[in-house]
């Protein structure tokens, strides 16, 4: 028989998931009348729940919930490290889940973590996550933090905290730099169109270019799927078998851009002097890779940190962390695939 769950009381009620919690756990905000309808359809329900719920109902779970869109990229994994010493620092457990940038998904994790007891939630979102933003809402519980991570979510009747790096200026300093290396025809790798931090790169790229009156070509704009070395190699060899050749190719990340360089040089391209290629993120391959790679740091540690810091302050201290919008500075690394000029 399939356990029941907060949804399908909420269901049977016609009401939010968020109310029938808040019912359960003797919330002052529901009324008597409320609160006697969710618990008669309980136990008819045979709702059986979370066994650590009702000892802690006055207490905390020392647990937040954190939702990944994937974990194949190394500026997620540093962010999840940064979360996790924080975390750990301060007394506190992680669990961790992935979305597979399925917005359905993201509201179900939601939904579980909460019936775990979670002291907050962290999420990652997916960009599709904005169409279902009245669910989100209406989902979202008033005495649990909920922290948004690398990019804005914008609800009718609720503001949500976040914390991300600023793409924008980090695209803005990666493309002018190319362009002051003395690259003319400078193509793009960008990722998948769901991803918001794909499109927010993209734009800029394609904005930098118009700024300074340079060549722009729909070939020399393409995608990557899954996001490895393999795929870059393959995409530079794509690229380079243009008539119109690019001499200059801007990657959605490191791993990508070690395959470029990997499949240049394969196909006998000096790099920097025929190619520049540059990446983001800075992660470790990219200083061991030859030549190694001019690419944009991204403070994923820092990020982490700052989560779970931004929390705790809401749950310690009870700050009103609603409006807090923080964006950290990215850093251009200028490296040998890069440097044309001295």
């Amino acid at each position: 028989m399939k356990k029941t769950t907060l949804k399908d009381i909420a269901k049977a009620l016609n009401t939010t998931i968020a109310t029938v919690s808040r019912a359960l756990h003797d919330n002052s905000e529901i009324s008597s009348e409320m609160k006697n309808r969710v618990r008669e359809v309980a136990k008819l329900y045979n709702y059986k729940p979370n066994s650590t719920a009702l000892s802690l109902k006055f207490q905390k779970s020392y647990t937040f919930g954190v939702i990944f869109p994937t974990l194949a990229h190394y500026y997620l994994t540093q962010i999840l490290s940064g979360l996790l010493q924080e975390a750990t620092k301060n007394g506190y457990k992680l669990i961790i889940a992935e979305s597979n940038y399925d917005p359905k998904k993201e509201l179900n994790l939601i939904q579980e973590f909460y019936e775990q007891n979670v002291d907050g939630v962290i999420i990652l979102p997916s960009r599709k996550l904005n169409m279902m933003k009245e669910k989100l809402e209406q989902q979202i519980r008033d005495d649990i933090p909920f922290l948004v991570m690398d990019r804005i979510l914008y609800l009718k009747n609720r503001k949500l905290p976040c914390i991300s790096s600023n793409d924008y200026v980090g695209t803005k300093e990666g493309i002018n730099h190319l362009i002051k290396q003395g690259y003319q025809k400078i193509a793009h790798i960008k990722g998948v169109d769901t991803s918001s931090i794909s499109n927010i790169r993209h734009e800029t790229y394609l904005e930098i270019l118009t700024k300074n009156k340079m060549e722009m070509r729909d070939e020399w704009i393409v995608s990557c799927q899954i996001f490895t070395r393999e795929e870059g190699e393959d995409l530079a060899k794509q690229l380079m078998s243009l008539e119109n050749k690019p001499d200059a190719i801007f990657c959605i990340n490191d791993h990508i851009a070690v395959g470029v360089i990997r499949g240049l040089l394969k196909l006998g391209y000096k790099i920097p002097e025929e190619v520049g290629v540059l990446g983001f993120s800075n992660s470790d391959i990219s200083e061991v890779c030859t030549p190694q790679l001019s690419t944009i740091h991204q403070p994923g540690i820092e990020i982490g940190k700052k989560g779970i810091k931004l929390i705790l302050s809401n749950i310690n201290q009870k700050k009103d962390i609603s409006n807090v919008n923080i964006v950290l500075k990215t850093r251009l690394i200028q490296r040998e695939s890069t440097l044309k000029t001295s």
